[in-house]
């Protein structure tokens, strides 16, 4: 594949597009006019602030957001006024139309409508994002790309010989997917370069050693325009966000990985429904089969993942569900979710839903169902109730 010796990233960091909408929405309750001061930064912090801690307790997270500082602030608007959605002029902000036509949609919460136009803007204006598409594509064949996921247990299972563990990955993760880029050999001099075992905590050790490896996989695969796991995070998060990608944790002979696919390909390969993303250098399909086109297919697949995983009260995971039905599909979280819902509505005594409770931990992916129907409540476990 042909690629430029600089591709145009975002001049922010930011992981999460939502950022961009709460700025754009507090401008245009100014007005869509504010002057540039710190005053209207520090509102902009409080507004990004706010939706944090309002998706923290919508879903329960186990932690609390970090707040979001006006440095942060400055550094997303740098970037909506790259995507010309703000323009800076004598001293004020300001919406430019297609930033007016955004806020009108937040208004009337068109959320599909407002990827399919941050999904063209991503794509025309930075292409890294076309590029990280691709690359994946050419060295995984279409498939997904792994990173290994090194943990404590991992650690204690080769008696942290940090050699051996990397070893062991290589073999697992070039049994399942030959083309995976790198050299092994240069690694493990790499690891040895490290002295990883002169380090006194485990967790410190196994820390090293996940950061040398991550680094060295994305720098492999990715460089010279993603060299460092931080990269590939913030542009992965972005581009699952917009349903171009997804991940998950899946094992590989006995060991955790962290693997990124695609739900969406340049071109049209899919079968069922698509999106269909029109930007500057071409068109890209991301996959959203309605629930009608997949909906056995989805009921066949959560019936054998519930008979593989269930536990002794009859229950599995949620999260766990979604990660692999997701993968299986090729679609995105916020698509399984709508599956659920709408196989519940089709088959209400099918499914049973509850929550485990305190002990749960939620993250960013391992979200609870939340159910508006009769009443908003939010489940982590189900249960099928067909005999096995």
């Amino acid at each position: 594949m042909e690629i430029k010796n600089k591709l145009t990233t975002p001049p922010s960091a930011i992981h999460d597009i939502m950022y961009f909408y709460n700025i754009v929405e507090g401008i245009n309750r100014k007005g869509g006019r504010v002057q540039i001061d710190e005053k209207i930064f520090n509102y902009l912090a409080q507004m990004i602030n706010n939706y944090n801690e309002s998706k923290a307790t919508k879903y329960g997270f186990s932690f609390r957001p970090r707040g979001v500082n006006t440095e942060t602030v400055k550094k997303a608007v740098s970037e909506l006024v790259d995507l010309e959605l703000i323009r800076r002029e004598s001293g004020y902000l300001t919406l430019t139309n297609l930033g007016n036509e955004i806020a009108a949609l937040i208004k009337s919460k068109e959320s599909e409508q407002l990827k399919i136009i941050f999904a063209r803007l991503m794509l025309d204006k930075y292409d890294i994002f076309e590029y990280l598409l691709k690359r994946i594509h050419e060295i995984s064949h279409g498939q997904e790309f792994p990173i290994p996921f090194i943990t404590a247990p991992v650690f204690e299972r080769f008696a942290a010989n940090s050699e051996e563990i990397v070893e062991k990955y290589f073999e697992a993760i070039r049994k399942s997917y030959p083309s995976f880029p790198g050299n092994l050999p240069a690694l493990l001099e790499s690891v040895r370069e490290a002295k990883i075992e002169l380090l006194e905590k485990k967790t410190e050790k196994t820390n090293k050693l996940q950061a040398l490896v991550e680094r060295f996989v994305v720098s492999a695969a990715f460089g010279p325009n993603i060299e460092s796991r931080r990269a590939f995070d913030f542009i992965r998060s972005r581009t699952t966000f917009l349903e171009f990608t997804n991940y998950a944790i899946i094992s590989l002979d006995g060991l955790p990985v962290d693997i990124t696919y695609l739900t969406s390909d340049f071109e049209a390969t899919f079968k069922q429904s698509v999106k269909k993303v029109d930007y500057s250098r071409g068109t890209l399909y991301v996959n959203h089969p309605a629930f009608e086109e997949v909906g056995e297919q989805f009921r066949e697949l959560l019936t054998k993942f519930y008979i593989s995983k269930k536990d002794e009260f009859g229950y599995v995971r949620i999260a766990e569900a979604r990660d692999v039905i997701c993968r299986q599909l090729r679609v995105s979280d916020v698509l399984f979710d709508t599956y659920l819902r709408s196989l519940y509505k089709k088959e209400p005594h099918l499914l049973s839903f509850t929550y485990l409770g305190a002990g749960e931990k939620i993250t960013e992916k391992s979200l609870p169902l939340v159910m508006k129907e009769p009443m908003r409540e939010f489940f982590t476990l189900l249960k099928i109730n067909v005999k096995a």
